[in-house]
Formats: C-alpha cells, structure tokens, sequence
C-alpha cells in the first residue's frame, strides 16, 4: 500500500484488529464525552467560537505525553473518501461526512486514538484496546483526560456529572463498547437466553450495522446501558463480567464443535468459503457474514493458509474506503466497488484451503 497523506502511515499499514489474538473478543473501545465550561454546546456555537475551540484543545492536545506524534485534521481540510476511512477505521456509529469548519479530529501514530472535536461533544474521545490489556488501555484514557481537564474546566455539576450535549450521556460520560465474535451462540439460537443469564443487567447488546437482533458477521456488541448513577468502576466491572462470560458460552459451543463436528456449521462455513473465492461482486454485509463463518472456520481447524489476525485485517480493508486506497480508486460507483472488494478477497485468501 502506498502512503496517502494526510492520515498517517500507520492508518494504512496496519487495521486496529490485527494485533489481537483472541478470535472471540478482539477489540474493546472506551469513550469519554466532554465539555468545557464557559462554551454553549457544539450545536450552538458560531463558526468563529468553534474555530476558536478548536485552536484551543488542539493546542492541549498536541502536547500530551500519552500520544504519539498526534496530529490535528481539520475537517474541512479532509477529503470526503479521507472522513469515511477514519469513520470505517474506528467503526464509528455515526457519519463523519457533515463536519464542517470548526470542526476536527485528533489522530496519532498509534491509529488507536480519536479526539473528535465539535461534533457531537467539545471533544469525545476513543481509544481501542486490541491487545486485551483492559486496565491499562482505560487507564492510559483516563490519564489524557485528566491531562485536559488540568488546562481546560470541564463542564461538571454536582448532581449530574459531566454534562453532555446528549442528557443519556451524562454522569460519568464514559461508554464502552465490547466487540465479540459469537457466530455459534447466533447460529444456534442460543444468544437470546445467553444474554438473559449471562449479561449484566446494566448491560446491552447491539450489532455492527442494521436492525437490533441483525448480527452482521456474528458480532455482537456489548456496552453499557448507563452513564448516569453507575462509577466507572461498575460500568467496567458489569462489561468485563457479562464479556467473559458470554465469551466463555461461545467457547463451550466451539470445543464442543470441534470434538463432534456439525455438519450445519460446517456447510456454513464451507459455503462462505465457496462465496468468497468465486464471486466476482461482493456487497460489504455478505462479505462481513461471510468472513465471520471463515474466522470460525479457522479455529476449529476447517480451514487452512490463514490466520485470525488476517482476516480481522480483510474484515476491515473490505470497507469502502479502505478498498478505494488499496486500489488507489475512490469510485462512488457500487458495481466498481464491489467488483475491487472481490478481487482484493480472492487475492488474500488465494493460499487458503478448506477441509473435507
């Protein structure tokens, strides 16, 4: 891949997942929504006082220790094709297509941190922790936030904590969402009772993309279901909990799997294997189920040539944005697209082999 500035190198040599070694729990993201005393929320504020906002947090930012090399975008500097890489990059749930100017983003060498600037909040912040270092990945979020909260008053009451521009955020303004790759509990309609026993109460659970109970490529998304009334030490404590076991459930099927194989999961499996190898379009939700069935593949020893880390690596470059800088293209045509995304499938998985 060549370098496309103005993203750093990092975003392109590597995707947050392929660090992780941990096929059914491979990311978690912690974010911190805040506000700065003095200012009306982001909606409310002229392009001048946004700007000026900006200038300001930037500045406090740039300087911190926990980052690396940190850079600041302005958003009307990037690209379209630029924000939808970020956007894919930290599978954020919201567009970044209409930010503006007085708007931006905070980015370093890591590719694990993201300040947005304005957009939502004066400033949320992300960071994924891949490598299942839980403690440390929070401690190092909360270390930068109290590094911004010594140069800037952050806007805090008494009775409601930390104010957000969303009132369902407020108190802690901490979220945190747990990524986990359960395709077995899905399959075999097991989920539904896993979550009901096994997930705390303060706990939900949601999916990648689409309609509640519509597990694109057998992810489901845990994260905490208050920030107001709980310390972050209870959310923490609730998502850890509900995570492993839940994660522990699948591991059950899986073992169970691999002694007895079923032959319903494993034509599954074998036919996302055929989709993925011998389509010449592929739409991003079929790829994503599909990959989902191969990842499974992998650890129960049905497939062969590839590794986890690979295929959390083609889970992420599938994406729009991320094909149009592998192809060097950013088309907006869909038959292009996914006639791009085919190709660059049957190029990674071209040394795999599926097991009788």
């Amino acid at each position: 891949m060549k370098e496309k500035k103005p993203l750093p190198k990092s975003f392109y040599s590597h995707t947050p997942w392929d660090e992780n070694t941990n096929p059914l729990w491979p990311a978690t993201s912690f974010y911190l929504h805040r506000n700065f005393k003095g200012n009306l929320f982001p909606s409310k504020l002229s392009e001048a006082q946004a700007s000026k906002l900006v200038e300001r947090l930037s500045q406090i930012m740039l300087k911190l220790q926990q980052l690396q090399n940190p850079i600041c975008l302005k958003a009307e500097e990037l690209a379209p094709m630029e924000k939808e890489f970020l956007y894919e990059h930290f599978l954020c749930r919201e567009t970044f297509q209409n930010t503006l100017k007085g708007q931006a983003f905070i980015i370093d060498d890591t590719a694990h941190f993201l300040g947005l600037l304005n957009v939502t909040d004066h400033l949320q912040m992300e960071l994924i922790d891949c490598k299942n270092k839980w403690e440390k990945a929070w401690s190092i979020l909360s270390d930068i936030d109290t590094a911004i909260g010594s140069n800037l008053e952050q806007s805090f009451s008494s009775k409601f904590g930390y104010l957000t521009s969303d009132p369902g955020k407020c108190g802690t303004g901490l979220s945190v969402m747990c990524y986990l790759h359960l395709p077995l509990l899905i399959q075999s309609g097991q989920l539904d009772e896993a979550l009901d026993t096994q997930a705390e109460e303060s706990v939900m659970a949601s999916s990648l993309q689409g309609p509640p109970g519509e597990y694109v490529g057998d992810f489901v998304i845990l994260q905490n279901k208050f920030t107001l009334g709980l310390t972050e030490e209870m959310i923490l404590r609730d998502l850890h909990m509900s995570a492993t076991k839940l994660t522990l459930a699948e591991q059950t099927l899986r073992d169970k799997c691999k002694k007895e194989p079923d032959l319903k999961i494993k034509d599954l499996v074998s036919r996302s294997f055929g989709l993925l190898i011998h389509s010449y379009q592929l739409q991003t939700k079929e790829v994503l189920d599909a990959l989902s069935k191969i990842k499974l593949g992998i650890d129960l020893g049905w497939i062969t040539g590839l590794s986890d880390s690979k295929i959390n690596e083609v889970f992420f470059t599938c994406q729009r944005a991320h094909i149009g800088f592998v192809f060097g293209e950013e088309s907006s045509d869909p038959q292009i697209v996914s006639g791009k995304r085919a190709e660059f499938i049957h190029n990674e998985l071209k040394n795999s082999k599926f097991v009788e």
